[in-house]
């Protein structure tokens, strides 16, 4: 599959938060670091005294070597560094290419994951499977296939490697996304500093989603930072259509935030009553009746 290129992004930050941060979230870092330094010193004490051969023992001090890399990597990442980087997918084209919005995403997530040190790495969570406002286009065997693949795509041929990349191929919307990315990921890998990274034209509602069904993430603080990537070719009609959607759904997250604040009525919410994600809603898939022809082209 051919792949598009794009010129370098230009990007508006806006750091946030999902819950106040507090000095106890590096030092739960550093105590990680600690804890992992010391079972690798008991590991290698341990091998010297069995008398076990070499190579054993060898394999024992190559498994300490990745336990003490990933411990300074968790120092790095508490000394400023990132956990992830999360995209949030935006469409795709019938031919399975990516619209021209969203290759700045993903370039500057590439750049970001390039300039990052060796030891702190980000990952980059790719968070999208298809939207419910047009039918996906299909991969070899008759499969989906989901933005999120195609985004993979792009990246590794930026030079992004495969292993340092992880999908959400779950999520159909901007909710979708902020709860798969955070269940999925977020909550099994303990990720508490992130950057979320979408279109300036989709920030608003992409902000609200995420700030609030992570602030119901049960392992603790969790620092978000949102980048803005530029509206690439995107109509002026069509940003204007898509503004007044995003507006509105903007309003009925902050709407709904208000009166769901666990994650277990957020769940019940999701799964009972949201079009892509209720079984009771599940007949109003494919059904592309719901958006203006102006607002359709920017997904």
């Amino acid at each position: 599959m051919q792949r598009q290129t794009a010129a370098a992004p230009r990007v508006m930050i806006a750091t946030s938060t999902a819950r106040v941060a507090t000095a106890a979230t590096t030092a739960c870092h550093r105590a990680r670091a600690v804890a992992v330094g010391a079972r690798r010193a008991r590991g290698e004490r341990r091998a010297r005294a069995s008398g076990q051969p070499s190579s054993w023992s060898d394999a024992r001090a190559g498994a300490g070597e990745t336990r003490r890399a990933r411990a300074m990597a968790v120092v790095a990442r508490a000394n400023g560094g990132l956990d992830a980087i999360v995209v949030v997918a935006g469409g795709i084209e019938d031919d399975g290419t990516l619209p021209a919005w969203v290759t700045p995403r993903l370039d500057y997530a590439a750049t970001a994951y390039a300039n990052a040190t060796a030891d702190a790495k980000p990952r980059i969570l790719l968070s999208g499977s298809m939207t419910p406002h047009k039918p996906p286009p299909m991969a070899k065997g008759g499969f989906n296939l989901h933005e999120s693949t195609s985004m993979a795509s792009y990246l590794m041929d930026k030079g992004v490697p495969a292993d340092s990349m992880l999908k959400d191929t779950a999520s159909m919307d901007t909710i979708g996304n902020a709860y798969y990315s955070l269940c999925l990921h977020a909550i099994p890998r303990a990720w508490t500093r992130v950057e979320v990274v979408t279109s300036a034209f989709h920030m608003e509602r992409t902000r609200a989603a995420f700030e609030w069904v992570w602030g119901l993430a049960p392992h603790g603080v969790v620092d978000m930072r949102f980048v803005s990537t530029e509206d690439a070719g995107v109509s002026e009609s069509a940003l204007r259509a898509r503004a007044k959607r995003e507006a509105a759904s903007a309003a009925a997250l902050r709407d709904n935030a208000s009166r769901i604040t666990t994650m277990e009525a957020f769940s019940e919410w999701l799964f009972t009553t949201h079009k892509c994600y209720a079984v009771s809603r599940q007949h109003e898939i494919g059904i592309f009746d719901e958006l203006d022809e102006e607002s359709r082209k920017s997904y």
